[in-house]
């Protein structure tokens, strides 16, 4: 009997500890791939290193478009099942988020229960990601598919408020609703509304307090600084690892209140990192690849894309298309590359005289 009390008291201490530490930048990993277009699960688990090694607070796991719409259920089980192996052989205080979206319910449950057989297996202090479902057009389906969630899920829900045009983005009142009726389980959002509508909505959840957690700026950090300052999110989630230096300087300056009074310009380095407009492929792993393969990271620039005109305004297929994609190499002249590896330098830079 104390020995299963004991192991109880331990998981429930783990899961409030683990909870009490989602906040700050969580990264979302680019997927690798080979030559061939297979996923490069070795690079995978380097990128998500690379972030640990900066104290980047979280890594996320499969949970960009094209991470989700382009991969087989097989590879992200894999990709899973890596990342897991990984945290198991070399703990570290970065939080390992697994994303487990689904077009309805019976796929996001799929990955729900994968996600929880590794932890359960390994012994890992996951936390999960989802997003509304694909085909939720009502709040009906999407109260449905949360519910569910929660019935599998043992461990905190980071919610992240878009998928795309075509399913209404959860209302405030909802995802508050979902905190109140499930504690242990949801009320950490990464708020991606568009525009100036984030910024109201994430006020609204954070008068909510009772309930919500934590909020999350988006979109990038294009609205990090003032959403932080003025509005009080609590991090960031966004896809650029290769940025963790700087990303985790920011952080850290924000926590101390800027006593150093660095936090104005390490942000309009991260800004200059990610502006870079001159360039070709300003998407998410855009030019931000060309950085993981300089870090040693990754072996090349490429990446899988969309067959033929996505179903939606950012690249969210169909189930019926989902699995149609052509491999896509980046190519960029010399002067860009120098362009590129000057911000860079005066990042490190940067980081290394104030922050290490």
């Amino acid at each position: 009997m104390k020995k299963l009390f004991f192991a109880f008291y331990f998981l429930v201490a783990s899961q409030l500890l683990i909870a009490a530490n989602i906040e700050g930048p969580f990264l979302i990993l680019s997927t690798p791939y080979h030559a061939d277009g297979t996923v490069d699960y070795p690079s995978l688990i380097k990128e998500a290193r690379f972030a640990a090694q900066w104290d980047t607070a979280g890594v996320i796991w499969p949970q960009s478009n094209d991470s989700v719409d382009l991969l087989t259920k097989e590879e992200r089980f894999a990709g899973m099942a890596a990342l897991v192996g990984e945290w198991r052989k070399n703990p570290t205080k970065t939080v390992l988020a697994l994303g487990v979206n689904g077009d309805d319910t019976e796929e996001m449950l799929v990955f729900a229960r994968e996600a929880e057989r590794l932890a359960a297996e390994s012994g890992v202090n996951i936390v999960l990601a989802a997003r509304p479902p694909y085909y939720g057009a009502t709040e009906a389906e999407q109260q449905a598919y949360f519910d569910a969630l929660a019935k599998v899920a043992r461990r905190p829900v980071i919610i992240q408020t878009y998928v795309n045009d075509a399913c209404p983005t959860p209302s405030v009142d909802f995802l508050v609703g979902l905190a109140r009726k499930y504690p242990d389980i949801y009320g950490w959002i990464k708020e991606e509304s568009d525009k100036l509508e984030a910024n109201a909505r994430q006020q609204s959840e954070l008068e909510a307090r009772d309930a919500i957690k934590t909020v999350f700026s988006a979109w990038g950090g294009w609205q990090w600084l003032y959403q932080r300052r003025q509005i009080g999110t609590a991090g960031l989630i966004s896809e650029r690892v290769a940025y963790a230096p700087i990303v985790s300087m920011i952080w850290k300056s924000m926590k101390e209140g800027d006593k150093k009074g660095r936090l104005t310009e390490a942000y309009a380095l991260y800004r200059l990192l990610i502006d870079q407009r001159f360039l070709p492929y300003d998407s998410l792993r855009g030019y931000s690849l060309y950085y993981l393969v300089r870090l040693g990271l990754f072996g090349n620039m490429l990446s899988r894309t969309y067959a033929t005109e996505p179903d939606g305004a950012h690249g969210t297929y169909t189930k019926e298309n989902k699995s149609k994609w052509v491999l896509r190499d980046i190519e960029l002249t010399g002067i860009q590359k120098a362009e590129l590896d000057k911000c860079y330098d005066d990042m490190m830079k940067f980081v290394k005289k104030y922050y290490r």
